[in-house]
């Protein structure tokens, strides 16, 4: 008997700093809650500025898409969910680009996987490569977490009005479209 009172008092224990370290993660996970708000580099300028190389090799910057509806992805060619929203984005820019919509896919990857990927999965927007830099970068604009996929959308007028860890939906990104398209009316 004491043996069953001495097993169910450390388990009440345990279940108790579990509860604890629990609440502790949560307090700070709600002061942190959306990364763009609490102090990270996510503005149209910087995003704007940042140059990656192309699978040609040649570098641009995603300012070039401005004036856009910009939906910036961060993927990788070993990232599961990355590579179930990218036939969505395909659908969706060829779709939407004629609207304004301009989707980029920045990869965490070698230039060779991810061509060879663009070339499987019909990419038909602009991806860059930058196995150093993605990750890197996309923590900068929000993804504190360093996770993928990761997507950040600015307006044309270059506000941030999305970051979004986790898979994209054709409907969220319909919505998108459809705001723009009455916000340009």
């Amino acid at each position: 008997m004491k043996r069953f009172f001495g097993a169910a008092l450390a388990i009440i224990l345990l279940l108790m700093a579990v509860a604890f370290g629990v609440g502790q993660l949560e307090q700070r996970e709600a002061t942190t809650t959306n990364a763009v708000k609490q102090g990270s580099d996510a503005t149209a300028a910087v995003i704007y500025a940042a140059s990656f190389a192309g699978l040609d090799g040649r570098n641009r910057t995603l300012g070039e898409w401005g004036g856009r509806l910009l939906i910036v992805n961060f993927w990788a060619t070993w990232c599961a969910p990355c590579l179930e929203e990218i036939p969505m984005f395909v659908e969706m820019q060829a779709k939407h680009g004629v609207n304004g919509l301009q989707i980029v896919g920045i990869a965490a990857d070698s230039s060779s996987n991810v061509a060879n990927f663009v070339q499987k999965l019909k990419i038909n927007y602009p991806v860059f490569a930058d196995e150093a830099r993605a990750l890197e970068f996309s923590k900068r604009v929000g993804n504190r977490l360093g996770l993928l996929p990761f997507t950040v959308v600015l307006s044309p007028q270059g506000d941030i009005l999305l970051t979004r860890l986790g898979v994209m939906t054709s409907t969220e990104v319909e919505t998108l479209v459809s705001s723009h398209r009455q916000a340009k009316r």
